[in-house]
């Protein structure tokens, strides 16, 4: 049985429940998708104690009675006997992602400056702005992307306005500090063999880091 299937599953289950029984549920399903269990895990737990609770429903038996007064620390319980998925390690993801696009630019580079020889000079602070660009945009798209607990599945972007603004500011500064990084950056010319060989190294050592997941 597929994870999607196990959540329709859940769900059936819940439009079973009575009123007090379903709210009881629900709690349990959020806490235990919102933690770091392996999803498969997770699903088949909560299918169980919904099969569990539907039964001791159709004896009169409420799930408080059945699970215990507090559905969080339920949900606890279950979880501190599951197994978790790893915690991706923050340094690799901010490693990787100015790496990908310094090694982009870098081919851009070599490719442009193999037909176009005066494009070979660079600013140092362009290479800047393109690292702490990268990191801004991988900071605005995690914060974007989040997973409905309820569903068990990715949710689309949610957007408010105080996200909007907060993120046009950063913008704002960060193009602005780029500005004058640009003025007060030395620049140097970067032969185009040497910008294709950087962009070569840097995708090999992507896919080693991607390896290593």
């Amino acid at each position: 049985m597929s994870v999607r299937t196990k959540i329709r599953e859940i769900n059936k289950i819940r439009d079973q429940l009575n009123t007090k029984n379903a709210e009881y549920f629900d709690e349990v399903i959020v806490h235990v998708r919102s933690g770091r269990v392996i999803e498969e895990n997770g699903e088949d737990w909560l299918l169980e104690r919904g099969l569990e609770l539907l039964a001791a429903q159709q004896k009169g038996t409420p799930a408080a009675r059945l699970f215990g007064p507090n559905p969080i620390d339920f949900a606890e319980q279950g979880l501190a006997g599951l197994p978790q998925r790893k915690k991706e390690p923050a340094l690799r993801s901010y490693l990787l992602v100015p790496w990908t696009a310094l090694s982009w630019t870098f081919l851009l580079l070599g490719l442009t400056a193999l037909f176009v020889p005066e494009t070979e000079e660079i600013n140092t602070g362009t290479l800047l702005i393109v690292v702490i660009g990268a990191i801004a945009l991988f900071e605005v798209l995690m914060r974007l992307v989040r997973r409905d607990p309820e569903e068990g599945v990715p949710a689309p972007p949610k957007f408010n306005l105080r996200g909007i603004g907060s993120t046009l500011i950063a913008l704002i500064v960060v193009g602005a500090a780029g500005l004058m990084v640009l003025q007060i950056a030395p620049t140097v010319k970067i032969p185009f063999q040497i910008s294709l060989v950087i962009a070569a190294i840097g995708f090999i050592g992507q896919f080693a880091l991607l390896r290593r997941r």
